[in-house]
């Protein structure tokens, strides 16, 4: 099973835009069970295609899908 760091700030920025998953789902052309396994870490990764179609169609800011955090040792 594939395990990651989950989308928080995506799942609060669609909160507080009072979008839901099934929106977002009908723009990626997927089902509201495997958006969910995405955002929430169970499921694979988002593709760039996707972040991208994300963006242009709802406004979802690009730096959401990136750790912007680089640990100490890689400064």
């Amino acid at each position: 099973m594939i395990k990651r760091e989950p989308y928080r700030m995506l799942k609060a920025w669609l909160v507080e835009n009072d979008i839901s998953q099934s929106e977002l789902a009908d723009v990626l052309g997927t089902t509201p069970n495997y958006l969910n396994k995405k955002i929430n870490g169970t499921g694979p990764d988002f593709r760039l295609s996707e972040v991208r179609k994300i963006n242009t169609s709802l406004g979802i800011p690009i730096n959401i899908f990136f750790n912007l955090k680089v640990p100490i040792k890689e400064r």
